[in-house]
């Protein structure tokens, strides 16, 4: 099946310039990838969540809220490196950043960007991103790609340990900086069907009192049924994500607060 095509059916209920999506993705690969930080979007499905063991899944909802975000047009790519300036974080820059952390990890084409931040008493608590993220090579739909970003205390107090019941393939290790590495496959998760999977990388972050979760599916809410043989990043795909140092609930390299104001503003 042609790219075209296979766009045209991940995205067939949303208005979007699919040829230059089409094209843009064919000018992805690995040495211009890493020279430039492609970053195309196509706008986000209307989203509700739901909280699956300690993360999130963003789901379609049955009509579109007010604060859906639409675009027929790419987003202005990040080109060059990070300025290492920052700005408050936003809903669209926490999916700029991950869509562009995602292309830069592994070739393919990334479409519905969600995100949300949100607190207790104008403090902000928490934010997350999603996406749809179609590998370049396989078969089967796009799986959803989604980044939480918590505070630490949402998982107690160390030693963070394995948890059997739903973790399979898990590894806990503490890294140079003295942040936990935690990883795993979730075992539990049969939201999408039992032959759903959902690969996990969580970064635990004492000196930040930070939680970062990373989580790929083979699959998506919108092609419930289908799936592909693995979910569409890899573990290891995961905590390169996972490790970028500008993570945070409250701010966000610059660049891609800009890359995610250059959506349509929310309708």
């Amino acid at each position: 099946m042609l790219l075209h095509d296979t766009m045209n059916d991940a995205v067939a209920d949303v208005a979007a310039d699919l040829s230059g999506l089409a094209a843009a993705s064919r000018r992805q690969g690995l040495s211009i990838r890493r020279r430039r930080r492609a970053l195309s979007t196509v706008g986000a499905a209307a989203a509700a969540t739901v909280l699956v063991a300690g993360t999130w899944t963003m789901l379609p909802g049955e009509s579109e809220p007010e604060d859906t975000i639409r675009t027929d047009n790419p987003a202005a790519a990040v080109t060059a490196p990070l300025s290492g300036d920052t700005a408050p974080i936003t809903d669209r820059g926490v999916a700029a950043a991950l869509a562009d952390t995602i292309v830069d990890v592994a070739d393919g084409t990334v479409t519905r960007f969600q995100g949300d931040v949100y607190g207790i008493d104008g403090n902000l608590d928490e934010a997350l991103g999603a996406l749809l993220f179609l590998p370049a090579t396989g078969t089967g739909p796009a799986g959803q790609v989604m980044i939480n970003l918590q505070p630490l205390n949402v998982v107690g107090k160390p030693p963070y340990a394995c948890e059997a019941e739903f973790m399979t393939d898990c590894a806990v290790r503490t890294l140079p900086s003295g942040d936990i590495l935690r990883t795993y496959h979730d075992n539990g998760d049969t939201e999408f069907g039992a032959d759903s999977q959902r690969a996990v990388a969580e970064l635990l972050s004492p000196v930040r009192r930070l939680r970062i979760v990373v989580f790929a599916l083979n699959t998506n809410p919108w092609d419930k049924g289908a799936y592909r043989d693995r979910a569409v990043l890899d573990i290891e795909q995961l905590i390169e994500i996972a490790k970028r140092p500008w993570w945070s609930r409250t701010e966000l390299p610059r660049e891609y607060v800009n890359a995610g104001s250059q959506l349509e503003d929310f309708s």
